[in-house]
């Protein structure tokens, strides 16, 4: 048995599905495509998946990865990639198909994009300032829905303004996540700014020292 990543980007359409969904989705997608799956063992017997990072309902992934396991040690991972190719349909796009590199445990960092229609001066100078705020605490609820404030601002690692296009470096993983979508409402809470219309991409993944998870 061979463990395998496969890496993809989701777009377009896609993007509205929930991560359960997408979980049965890509169940089905395997399936269909006839490799060589392993499936967990006992009553509920299901295709082995395990996602990098769930994707946040709306946002788009450009970097996307899922893990399975190969029953045939063998089975060319070039076959594997033209066959999920074969199966696919539209608004997701399959990259590549690669033996794993580094541990799930070490992803660290998570780059998003945001498009705006338009970043104006005033806009740029009020996202800039509030990224060099020493501190914007938060409230999120936990998983027993407990609420709890932590300061955001630690766990963004880097930010650029270019053109109507904002780039954002967070932390990622199991152990820390922080979503976009919780720093712009955090941005327009603080600054009163009436919330224009933006898109959310994530377009890399990285793990704990820096370099693109593979």
């Amino acid at each position: 048995m061979k463990t395998v990543r496969i890496f993809y980007e989701k777009r377009g359409r896609l993007k509205f599905v929930s991560h359960l969904d997408m979980t049965r989705f890509m169940s089905r997608l395997l399936a269909k495509s006839k490799i060589p799956v392993w499936y967990t063992e006992g009553f509920n017997q299901h295709i082995y998946m395990n996602f990098a990072l769930p994707l946040s309902l709306g946002f788009e992934g450009l970097y996307e990865i899922l893990e399975i396991r190969l029953t045939d040690d063998g089975y060319d991972l070039n076959k594997c990639l033209e066959a999920l190719k074969g199966v696919a349909p539209p608004d997701i796009d399959f990259i590549s198909v690669d033996e794993p590199v580094t541990a799930m445990k070490d992803i660290g960092f998570a780059t998003f994009r945001l498009d705006f229609d338009e970043i104006d001066q005033g806009l740029a100078k009020s996202l800039t300032d509030f990224f060099e705020s020493d501190s914007v605490i938060c409230q999120k609820a936990g998983k027993k829905g407990k609420i709890k404030e932590f300061d955001i601002i630690p766990k963004i690692c880097s930010y650029e303004i270019n053109g109507n296009r904002l780039i954002l470096v967070v932390v990622a993983g199991n152990e820390d996540n922080l979503n976009p979508t919780l720093i712009m409402n955090a941005f327009f809470e603080k600054t009163g700014i009436s919330p224009p219309f933006y898109t959310v991409s994530r377009v890399a993944i990285m793990d704990k020292q820096g370099n693109l998870f593979r």
